[in-house]
């Protein structure tokens, strides 16, 4: 399965999405050929015409084509769910946090920083209700399904996270973070530095699958 499969599958028959930084459209071909409508939005104008031009005459039914900085959307257009994938944390949260409107589900999809993901969009009013790792071409990626809410994370959920949908991936991930980050601490000199990292694999180590 590939990340966009994954996301897809997280996308209900009924729902609608805006896919924020298409690319080439890919997601929006795959739930297109699902009949559901979405917003393929890309801030590259070249991207956007020539993706529209070149796509399937059936898919463009359910494509809307878009260029835009974030979540563009129209004010009937308030029920689109956000997907964020293809861009680290930092990106995903300027973007959520920019954008005007409230959402009851938003999916992300990145490879680093979950932690600080889930702590700021806590703050924003949205906590994980389903999480999976997915490992592509060496690197693993963590899916996240935010939705409407508010919650106080303890310390190995803000790290590790909550509802996991594939606990061997999240273990072959964890355990090698525990080796990259041991390794890691033979060379560390700052006292503060050390405690931080020392904290992580505690939380990591003492982790029950």
């Amino acid at each position: 399965m590939t990340r966009l499969e994954l996301i897809s599958s997280y996308i209900k028959d009924d729902e609608k999405v805006i896919d924020v930084g298409c690319d080439h459209a890919y997601l929006s071909i795959l739930l297109a050929k699902r009949n559901i409508k979405s917003i393929a939005s890309d801030l590259r104008e070249n991207i956007i015409n020539k993706t529209s031009q070149n796509i399937n005459q059936e898919y463009k039914k359910y494509i809307t084509f878009r260029v835009g900085n974030g979540i563009t959307l129209n004010e009937n257009e308030q029920d689109y769910i956000p997907v964020l994938a293809g861009m680290g944390t930092h990106s995903i949260l300027e973007i959520i946090k920019t954008s005007k409107y409230i959402f009851n589900k938003i999916i992300t999809i990145s490879n680093n920083n979950h932690d600080i993901l889930r702590s700021e969009m806590a703050k924003l009013g949205y906590i994980s209700r389903a999480e999976e790792i997915i490992k592509e071409k060496g690197k693993y990626y963590n899916l996240i399904v935010f939705k409407r809410g508010h919650t106080t994370y303890n310390e190995e959920e803000l790290l590790i996270g909550i509802n996991h949908k594939n606990i061997k991936l999240l273990k072959e991930k964890n355990e090698l973070l525990i080796k990259k980050y041991e390794n890691i601490l033979k060379n560390i000199i700052k006292e503060e530095d050390k405690k931080e990292l020392k904290r992580i694999l505690k939380i990591l180590k003492n982790y029950k699958y």
